[in-house]
């Protein structure tokens, strides 16, 4: 028998990996992991656009200002009353098991909601706009909340609401 004591256990996986525990929020609530952010987002993206063009055509906006305007307004009012209702889900939040909630466990509102959506849609409307937008989306890559810019102005997180 030895005298010296066992050695300290080794570093923690890194996030992500094999074994490693899955980020939770302060309640302790799964986060979305970024794909699930993301596919939810295509997948609303596809929904608004195709929604938009077809009111452009229908008001003959095609090629004006006033089509972005129309965008970004339907945008904006469906992700405000989704995103800040009850359950927090998009149509595409909802396919991949996810939702938004403030730290204390509920709905954010529709106007914190619809805040959320402004910094994000702006490039709607400013096509320069984009790059923050990009910026925005791969934020909780690296985030420790898994939080966008988006999420810390509003105060809200994606938590994942069914197992993946």
């Amino acid at each position: 028998m030895s005298d010296r004591p066992p050695p300290p256990p080794g570093p923690p996986p890194p996030p992500g990996a094999t074994g490693a525990p899955a980020p939770v929020d302060a309640l302790g609530r799964p986060l979305a992991a970024w794909g699930q952010r993301f596919g939810a987002y295509v997948l609303d993206e596809v929904f608004v656009r195709v929604v938009a063009w077809l009111a452009v055509y229908a008001l003959g906006l095609h090629r004006t200002f006033g089509a972005r305007l129309l965008w970004f307004v339907l945008a904006e009012a469906y992700f405000a009353f989704l995103n800040g209702s009850v359950a927090g889900q998009t149509f595409g939040k909802r396919l991949f098991g996810i939702a938004v909630r403030d730290a204390g466990g509920g709905a954010i509102g529709p106007g914190r909601a619809a805040m959320r959506y402004i910094v994000v849609g702006m490039f709607r409307i400013i096509p320069f706009f984009v790059l923050f937008t990009g910026l925005d989306g791969l934020w909780p890559l690296w985030d420790r909340e898994r939080q966008a810019l988006h999420d810390k102005i509003a105060g809200s997180v994606v938590v994942r609401v069914t197992t993946s």
